[in-house]
C-alpha cells in the first residue's frame, strides 16, 4: 500500500516536472524579446510621446498625461512598472484610483494575451483589446460615479525618475529577467506537480465543490472552480501554466476555457495586485467590486449570444425537415 502510494506520488512529480519545464520554457521563450522591446521603446521615448498624444481622449476618464504615462506603463510592462511610474508624478487620489482599476483590468498585456491564447482563447489580439475596452469603459464609469472632491490618503512614496540611459535600462531589464526566471521555473514547476497529484488522488472537487455556487453567478462552469481559484492566487502568467494544461489534455471544455479567459482577463490575482493598490491607500471596494462586475457582465453576454447562436443554429436544421415532410401523390 506505502509503495503504490509513493509510486503514484513519484510519477505525479515526474509527469508536473516535465509539463511545468516544457510551459516554462515556452513562456520564457516568449516573454524575453517581448519585455526586451518594452524596454526599448522606454528608452527611446516611444511610450511618453504616446501619452501625450493620447492625453486629450483621456480628459473623458478623468485623467492628465501624468495618468496616461502610468497606464501605457502598465499595459507594456507590469504593475509594479506602473506603482513605480505613480512614485514619480504628482497625481491626486481621485486619479490614482481610477489608475488602479485601469490597471487592475489591463496590465502586461502583450505577454498575458499571448498566454492566453495558448490556454484556450480565440484571440490574443481580440483578449488585449477587450480588456483595453473594459479599462477604459470602467474609468468613463467610475469618472461619473467617483465625487469631484473625492479623497483620502495616499502612502505613495515619491521618488525622483530613474536613469533613462540605455545602458541603465537595459542593465535594469536584464537584472529583473535574472530574478524572474528562475522564480518562474520553481512555482510553474510546483503547481504542475500540485495539479497532477490532485488529480491523480481525486482531491479537485473536494476542494472547488464549495466555491460551485459563486462559479454559477459568475456564468462559470463547476469544473472552472480549481482554475479560478489558481488565477486569481497566482495570475494570468504563472496561472494559466496550470490551464494551458487543462486544456490541451482537455481537463477544460474549450467553451469553459473561453468563459473562464474573459473573467480572469478582468479578474485575476485577486490577492496579490488588490493588496499592492491596498497598500498605497487605495478603497478596497473600488479594486475589487467594478473588475468583478465587468468580468460578470462580459461572461454573462458571451453566454447569451452562446445561446442565440445554438437556437438559431437549430431553426436552421429544423426548417428543412418541416418544409420537406409531405412530397406530391
Amino acid at each position: 500500500m506505502q509503495q503504490a502510494l509513493t509510486l503514484r506520488t513519484r510519477g505525479c512529480a515526474v509527469r508536473g516536472f516535465q509539463a511545468g519545464i516544457r510551459t516554462w520554457w515556452w513562456l520564457a521563450k516568449m516573454m524575453l524579446p517581448i519585455t526586451f522591446g518594452v524596454a526599448v521603446l522606454q528608452w527611446a521615448g516611444v511610450i511618453a510621446a504616446v501619452s501625450e498624444w493620447l492625453t486629450p481622449a483621456f480628459s473623458y476618464i478623468g485623467l492628465d498625461g501624468e495618468g496616461v504615462l502610468t497606464f501605457l506603463t502598465a499595459i507594456s510592462a507590469s504593475i509594479y512598472a506602473a506603482i513605480g511610474v505613480m512614485g514619480t508624478l504628482n497625481l491626486d487620489y481621485r486619479s490614482v484610483t481610477i489608475i488602479s482599476v485601469m490597471t487592475l483590468i489591463a496590465h502586461n498585456l502583450i505577454v498575458e494575451s499571448v498566454v492566453q491564447r495558448k490556454a484556450g482563447c480565440r484571440s490574443a489580439w481580440g483578449m488585449a483589446a477587450l480588456r483595453l475596452a473594459m479599462a477604459v469603459l470602467t474609468a468613463w464609469i467610475l469618472n461619473r460615479v467617483l465625487p469631484e472632491n473625492y479623497t483620502g490618503r495616499l502612502l505613495l512614496a515619491h521618488r525622483d525618475a530613474g536613469d533613462t540611459a540605455f545602458g541603465s535600462i537595459m542593465s535594469g531589464w536584464a537584472l529583473a529577467q535574472a530574478k524572474l526566471l528562475p522564480l518562474m521555473f520553481a512555482i510553474i514547476v510546483s503547481l504542475n506537480v500540485l495539479q497532477q497529484i490532485l488529480r491523480e488522488f481525486n482531491l479537485i472537487g473536494c476542494l472547488t465543490s464549495p466555491l460551485a455556487p459563486l462559479m454559477k453567478v459568475f456564468g462559470l462552469s463547476r469544473g472552472s472552480a480549481f482554475l479560478w481559484v489558481v488565477l486569481n492566487t497566482l495570475g494570468l502568467t504563472y496561472g494559466s501554466s496550470v490551464m494551458i494544461g487543462e486544456v490541451e489534455t482537455g481537463g477544460i471544455p474549450r467553451r469553459d476555457a473561453r468563459l473562464l479567459n474573459a473573467h480572469a482577463a478582468m479578474n485575476h490575482s485577486l490577492l496579490e495586485d488588490t493588496l499592492l493598490y491596498c497598500a498605497l491607500g487605495v478603497g478596497l471596494f473600488w479594486l475589487l467590486v467594478p473588475r468583478i462586475v465587468m468580468a460578470m457582465a462580459v461572461v454573462w453576454t458571451m453566454r447569451l449570444g452562446i445561446i442565440w447562436k445554438e437556437r438559431k443554429n437549430n431553426r436552421r436544421v429544423i426548417r428543412p425537415g418541416a418544409s420537406g415532410g409531405k412530397t406530391g401523390a
